[in-house]
This record gives C-alpha cells, structure tokens and sequence, in this order.
C-alpha cells in the first residue's frame, strides 16, 4: 500500500469519524460505501481482488432542483492497494435513480482521479502526465436495497488515459462489490 493510499484512507476514515458527531445536527453525509475492487483481465476471478474501496456521498439540496429524475450527489473516495498497485483517490457527481414499486437502483458516476502514480513514478515516467496521474473516472452501478438502510452495490469503474501513458493497456476497468449505508 502506497503513501499516498494510506493517507487518503486514513483522511476519509477521520471524515466518516468526525461526521459521526454532526449527523444529528445536519445530514449533510447521508450514504457511505465500502467494498473490494477486481480489476485487468478476470475482473469475475476472486483471486484477482486486489484493492479495498471507500466512498462518501454528500447531499446538496440546491444540486438536486436539476434533477428531473432522481439524485445528484457529489462524492469522493478512495481505492487502496493491498499490494504493489497503484492506489487512487476520486471525486465527481453521481446520479442516482430509485427504479419504482423495487428495492432496486441505478446510478451513473463522473468525475476525476488522482493515482498514487502522480507521486510514486519515477521523473520523467509516463505516468505523471496528465491523462494518467490525473485522470477522468466513470463508473456506472446497479444495487439492491436491504433493511436497516443498507445496500448491496455493483460497479464497474472505467479509467481512461487517452492514449497519453505510452502504453495501449494502461486504461483501467475495474469491478466493485461494495456494501452501502444510508444514515
């Protein structure tokens, strides 16, 4: 596990700490997800399970006067590696719409990336440039809700790189299995 994953995971655990106390005063973090990340080649195989994964979604009341249909939140997160991977923390907005009459959900995810790359990789390394170290993230999810306010979600995670890595198979595409809960 890289530095910069560690303390990108240590920060959100304080935040989710700290909101703890605020959470009767002011709903101003009402979901938080966290789960295990596949990616390359057998995202379906567990053995390739190879990151821990840690969302906080923020609602803004004014943000949702644009949605039609449906929730706009922001949020940001967090994949760590448990191993000699790349960790990476994220924020954007995620579009989330209840199907009717089912415990079910959808959800579309935009926003940008910052990967452990940025900092770790040595001068001159493809991956700092921008595109790579800084990149756009896109996700879309499926859930199931569950009592108690909890949710069972799948993601698939897209990282592209625009071809500005030097490398044909650097854009990732990553599954989750993430456990969710609204407070």
């Amino acid at each position: 596990m890289g530095r910069v994953g560690l303390r990108a995971l240590v920060g959100l655990v304080l935040l989710v700490l700290a909101s703890g106390a605020a959470q009767a005063q002011m709903n101003w973090l009402p979901e938080m997800r966290a789960g295990v990340v596949t990616s390359g080649d057998a995202l379906l195989d567990p053995g390739s399970i190879r990151d821990a994964n840690v969302e906080l979604l923020f609602a803004v009341p004014d943000l949702n006067a644009w949605a039609v249909l449906g929730e706009l939140r922001p949020h940001v997160g967090a994949s760590v590696s448990f191993g000699e991977g790349e960790s990476d923390i994220y924020a954007g907005l995620s579009w989330t719409v209840q199907v009717p009459v089912l415990p079910v959900f959808v959800e579309a995810s935009a926003g940008a990336v910052l990967t452990s790359a940025l900092v770790n990789a040595p001068s001159g390394d493809a991956s700092r440039n921008f595109g790579c170290g800084v990149a756009l993230r896109l996700a879309g999810s499926a859930g199931l809700q569950l009592p108690a306010g909890f949710s069972l979600i799948g993601t698939l995670e897209h990282l592209p790189d625009f071809g500005t890595c030097d490398d044909p198979h650097r854009a990732a595409t990553n599954l989750m299995v993430r456990v969710g809960h609204r407070f």
